[in-house]
């Protein structure tokens, strides 16, 4: 741009200098149209020094957008759809082999109490269970003056289930009418939570014969933690859990678990051959058990609520505990 200024310039001084040689060397009067053309000139070469430079634009660089991450959702572990299998192996040392077992739980006779009928809102866990299972299925939910007249009837029952999860109503006479059903070889299933209020009643001699007694009671309050009402296998091996169904141990309660009573802790009594499956300790056989084998595995204690529990696991556990007390019923009638 200087450069330019300054040719013009010299260009403007040449002009001039000709013009002023056209002239004479008198004084003249002054050329008014030459005096116009020099304050013209002059104008322009002021103008054109006082140019502003040429603003320079300076491109920014783009604004880069960095995506922020987003949040990982924790995968919930997906519940798996657990199938009863025909067991194939063979019996030992005279015993009964699994498809002869089979054989007979499919032309088995089963009674079933349980008072969850009545809640609509609920789904009944033993009901799902059985379904699956052979047999003669007489359910007569939550009805127990039929359940009482059943079990006062000439039928033979291979297995009794008594599913007393919402109420307690199940005492009394009924354990006394139980007890004689399982002295004759009747296995049964019993999920009561409230033994700490009757384990002094008619159900003593039961307990006696089992060999277990109620070592406490469980008790859950409003805001509990999850993780406080798991328990542990502490037999993991036994059947209850891996046959047909492999069922992994429960670390904790659902999170809307019922408040207030939720079981009871079933410790062995001296020289006892009951087994406890299922422990709120880890390691301890021999207390605060929550599943109780006893009788040779016949009879099973269930001493919390199914609906504490997950849905999935706690109908293979059900599926379990039948086919495990049917065995050993037919085992021992074989």
């Amino acid at each position: 741009m200087k450069t330019k200024v300054r040719l013009l310039s010299v260009f403007m001084v040449v002009l001039l200098s000709i013009l002023a040689c056209q002239f004479p060397n008198s004084t003249p009067s002054p050329d008014s149209s030459l005096m116009q053309t020099q304050t013209a000139l002059s104008m322009t070469l002021t103008a054109m020094n006082n140019i502003p430079p040429t603003a320079t634009h300076i491109a920014l660089p783009a604004v880069t957008h960095i995506a922020q991450p987003t949040a990982t959702q924790i995968a919930q572990p997906t519940a798996t759809q657990h199938t009863l299998i025909v067991p194939t192996s063979t019996g030992g040392a005279g015993g009964l082999t699994d498809q002869q077992i089979q054989d007979k739980i499919n032309s088995s006779n089963i009674l079933i109490y349980e008072d969850m009928a009545g809640y609509q809102a609920y789904i009944r866990y033993v009901s799902k269970a059985i379904a699956s299972i052979g047999g003669n299925h007489v359910y007569v939910g939550d009805a127990m003056g039929t359940f009482m007249n059943k079990l006062n009837s000439d039928t033979n029952w291979d297995l009794i289930i008594v599913a007393s999860e919402y109420r307690d109503a199940i005492s009394g006479d009924y354990w006394t009418t139980l007890k004689k059903q399982v002295d004759k070889g009747v296995a049964l299933i019993a999920e009561v939570w409230y033994l700490d209020q009757i384990s002094d009643g008619r159900i003593t001699p039961l307990l006696n014969e089992c060999g277990v007694e109620v070592q406490g009671n469980w008790n859950r309050s409003y805001g509990f933690n999850q993780l406080d009402f798991g328990m542990y296998w502490v037999v993991p091996d036994s059947p209850v859990f891996n046959t047909p169904n492999q069922v992994d141990q429960f670390s904790y309660s659902i999170q809307d678990a019922w408040i207030g009573d939720a079981g009871d802790f079933l410790q062995t009594t001296f020289l006892s051959s009951a087994k406890i499956l299922a422990s709120h300790s880890n390691g301890h056989t021999t207390d605060k058990g929550l599943i109780t084998s006893c009788l040779d595995g016949r009879v099973i204690f269930q001493t919390f609520s199914s609906h504490d529990y997950p849905m999935d696991g706690m109908v293979s556990l059900w599926q379990n505990y039948i086919m495990y007390t049917l065995t050993n019923h037919f085992q021992a009638a074989h």
